[in-house]
């Protein structure tokens, strides 16, 4: 007999016995359906995560100028001065791989007086990228461009505090004009703050271009400098192949541009996660254990069953091999049904979990073939028992059952 057709006959004998056949799978059915589901869910809650704790709203990697002290000085006795970060450098980190976007500020400390209402504000130099890189709403307005920087335009934008602050009996601020220390400046837009409600000044904030923003202070045009990583499960090795592009593109003797390390922090999360998955999808192997005792049950049934059908076999020539060989395609054939049908409740179980919960539950095709792969191995390991007992048997004896 060849396997096709111990395949057919093994079909054929669960299509004869439905109701035992579906009840013995069920175990096979809700193991693995949990274990996909499970592992889904661990995946998506890394996922997310990792996106919150590492996107573009949340964290940036920084990038920062460290000086190495020479031979004969140490690091207290070391005068050092910051290199001059321009537009051009900006455009260098953009197209290292792995870049999402690059953000370049500096900052300034104003009095704003509009009317009767005069308060202090934080000044953020920002370019058109920190839009670009950012994703903060713009509610009124428009945000600062390229243009803005170039040609040194005296326009400002306000949060939605300062809005609320200066401009309460305002219909109309975009056009308005404010005075910041002793100076004209347009207000061209209105946007969310980013900054939590506990965290936020009582008179808000200003963003304006950095280039007038290094006029107004004397200060550097770009005093601080992030990037934003396309893969946040990456965020560390991007950020020091940016700050080594930059230190070379610099072409620096007496320093470097470093990162602080998120390695670790990475590492800490995906232990935790992996653990979390590990524990509770073992608890879920619990039921795939139960669901093969179960199949070898059914299959010593099916020997005790099938013991005459077994004599005639060996009686015409069959060999304890393929005796053997049928029953355990038979019972890998049921555990693998089975784990089809625990597949597709897998991805109806994650398509709901996705739909009721904020995590995204992705069934990995890896995942699936493993899941299949399992339940045909649990056949055959709680088969060999069964298989090996119709193996045994005697001819004369079989043919005599009753």
């Amino acid at each position: 007999m060849s396997l096709w057709e111990s395949f057919k006959v093994a079909l054929s004998s669960i299509m004869n016995h439905k109701v035992r056949s579906i009840l013995t799978m069920l175990g096979i059915i809700i193991g693995v359906a949990a274990v996909i589901i499970i592992v889904a869910i661990g995946q998506g809650a890394k996922s997310k995560m990792t996106e919150e704790l590492f996107s573009t709203d949340k964290n940036a990697v920084e990038i920062f100028y460290e000086p190495l002290p020479s031979e004969d000085e140490s690091e207290m006795d070391m005068y050092w001065e910051m290199p001059t970060l321009t537009s051009e450098d900006l455009d260098t980190l953009a197209e290292v791989p792995g870049v999402k976007a690059v953000i370049g500020t500096n900052q300034g400390w104003g009095t704003l007086l509009y009317n009767e209402n005069q308060g202090e504000m934080q000044i953020t130099g920002v370019g058109e990228d920190y839009f670009k890189a950012r994703k903060i709403p713009v509610v009124e307005g428009r945000s600062i461009n390229s243009r803005d920087n170039d040609s040194l335009s005296r326009v400002t934008m306000i949060d939605t505090v300062a809005r609320k602050k200066f401009f309460k009996e305002t219909d109309e601020v975009i056009g308005e004009i404010i005075d910041l220390n002793g100076n004209p400046y347009k207000v061209i837009g209105v946007y969310e703050s980013p900054i939590p409600e506990q965290f936020r000044s009582e008179t808000g904030e200003m963003l304006m271009p950095r280039a007038v923003i290094s006029m107004m202070f004397g200060s550097m045009e770009i005093e601080s400098l992030s990037i934003i990583a396309s893969n946040p499960e990456k965020i560390s090795e991007t950020g020091r192949l940016a700050a080594d592009t930059l230190t070379n593109a610099k072409k620096l003797e007496n320093g470097m541009y470093n990162i602080h390390d998120f390695s670790e922090y990475e590492k800490e999360v995906d232990t935790v996660l992996t653990l979390m998955t590990l524990v509770i999808g073992s608890i879920a192997g619990i039921s795939l254990l139960v669901g093969g005792i179960g199949v070898m049950n059914i299959m010593l049934v099916s020997v005790t069953e099938r013991t005459r059908e077994i004599g005639l076999r060996k009686a015409i020539g069959a060999t304890r091999g393929r005796i053997l060989l049928q029953f355990l395609i038979e019972s890998a054939t049921l555990t693998s049904l089975g784990g089809l049908f625990g597949i597709g409740l897998a991805i109806l179980g994650s398509l709901l979990v996705t739909k009721l919960s904020p995590i995204s539950a992705t069934v990995s095709p890896l995942v699936v073939i493993i899941g299949v792969g399992f339940s045909a191995l649990i056949g055959i390991i709680f088969g060999i028992l069964p298989a090996n007992k119709a193996s045994k048997l005697s001819p004369i004896d079989a043919l005599r059952y009753e």
